[in-house]
């Protein structure tokens, strides 16, 4: 076992409606998966979450990523310019952090 940490696990919160509580269409959430997954091996739709922002409760869906690098957070960070322009948001979220990471077979 790594003494070190081996990769960087990332979250995402993506909004289910804009900020008039409008649904996304099926294309905006194809696009998105799409783009995602063309940047990483793989992710995991966590699901649903509801939080508070500015007095605002919204819910969102939670994506958890590991990567292994910080030019793919960097790609990721890219990924979600495009997004506020989808999903019609000022700002997204993109969390971040190193941690043991491995595959058990």
């Amino acid at each position: 076992m790594s003494k070190l940490p081996s990769g960087l696990k990332v979250t995402l919160l993506v909004p289910r409606t804009d900020n008039d509580g409008h649904s996304f269409p099926l294309r905006t959430w194809t696009w998105w998966t799409e783009e995602l997954g063309e940047l990483v091996t793989g992710f995991t739709d966590v699901g649903m979450a509801t939080g508070w922002w500015r007095g605002v409760t919204d819910q969102n869906r939670v994506f958890v990523i590991i990567v292994r690098s910080l030019q793919e957070i960097s790609a990721i960070r890219g990924l979600l310019v495009q997004a506020c322009q989808e999903f019609r948001q000022e700002a997204m979220y993109l969390e971040y952090h190193r941690v043991f990471f491995e595959e058990v077979s």
